[in-house]
């Protein structure tokens, strides 16, 4: 299961150190400034091909990191990140995020470019995601905007339905709640590289009023919510996911998706068992989501 390690910093900075970690065969490119919020980086990009051998490397590129900030680079800084590829969609800034595309029918993602500076369809979608997760292309992205659709559209809870998104990524699924229809989304980001990518989506879909992102983890939710998506990998929901019925409303739904189609039972269990019933189940191309509800007599 192979898994990519990206170096990113100032740009020539970062070409600078390309040199050192030449060893480990990395591909170099450039992170262009897309818009005032971005701008120009280098991008190291190495390859780790197996999960076994990831923690010694990761080790040894930080070792070399840190000795070229030392004597060669003074002042630069650099953000290191690990994707796993069996998981992880395309970032934006490959040739696969181009062009505009429809997760939903009734939805349009618009990568950002100067001549869209604003959507001018309600239900258009402009992102800018950098390299967080979450462009919408991920199978597990297009079954939680599917379950969002059907939720939303047959809510009871009228114009007050408020939403949660743990895990948030780029802030698409917090973006597409309020397009739906939601008066309220929030989206929780552990990750302050993809904090800050959520948050610049908000401001490029002027939708500061109503999406509020927050860097963090439960700690910085607060309240209780009609609708809640954890898009996150097996792991961090087993982890995370006991914490999620703290903040569902009594008649409140959840959306978790992340695993694939033979963890379905794992995921079953492991929700049943902290209180939540499982009421639908969606796959698309090998992946799964599950709604679930408060097991309430």
């Amino acid at each position: 299961m192979p898994f990519e390690i990206t170096v990113e910093g100032p740009s020539p900075a970062t070409l600078r150190l390309a040199g050192d970690l030449e060893k480990f065969s990395p591909t170099v490119g450039r992170v262009p400034p897309r818009h005032p919020l971005a701008p120009e980086k280098g991008r190291i990009v190495i390859v780790a091909p197996r999960e076994d051998g990831l923690d010694p490397l990761l080790m040894e590129i930080c070792g070399v990191v840190h000795r070229a900030k030392e004597t060669l680079i003074p002042g630069a800084e650099f953000q290191m990140r690990v994707r796993n590829l069996a998981y992880s969609e395309p970032p934006s800034g490959s040739n696969q995020f181009l062009e505009p595309f429809r997760p939903i029918p009734s939805l349009t993602i618009q990568p950002w470019t100067s001549e869209h500076e604003t959507p001018e369809d309600p239900r258009t979608i402009i992102i800018d995601p950098i390299h967080a997760f979450g462009t919408g292309k991920h199978p597990t992205t297009i079954l939680c905007l599917r379950a969002m659709e059907t939720l939303i559209r047959n809510s009871t809870h009228g114009p007050g339905l408020r939403v949660l998104d743990f895990g948030c990524g780029t802030g698409l699924l917090t973006i597409a709640a309020v397009k739906m229809g939601a008066q309220e989304a929030v989206g929780v980001e552990i990750d302050p590289p993809s904090a800050q990518a959520a948050k610049n989506n908000v401001a490029l879909n002027r939708l500061s009023d109503s999406v509020r992102i927050r860097e963090g983890s439960w700690e910085r939710v607060s309240g209780r919510f009609d609708l809640i998506f954890a898009n996150l990998v097996i792991s961090a929901l087993m982890k995370e996911g006991t914490r999620i019925p703290d903040f569902m409303a009594r008649t409140g739904t959840v959306v978790v998706s992340g695993f694939g189609e033979n963890q379905m039972g794992q995921i079953r269990g492991f929700f049943e068992g902290i209180g939540l019933d499982l009421s639908e189940v969606s796959l698309h191309q090998g992946w799964g989501a599950a709604v679930m509800r408060h097991n309430i007599p």
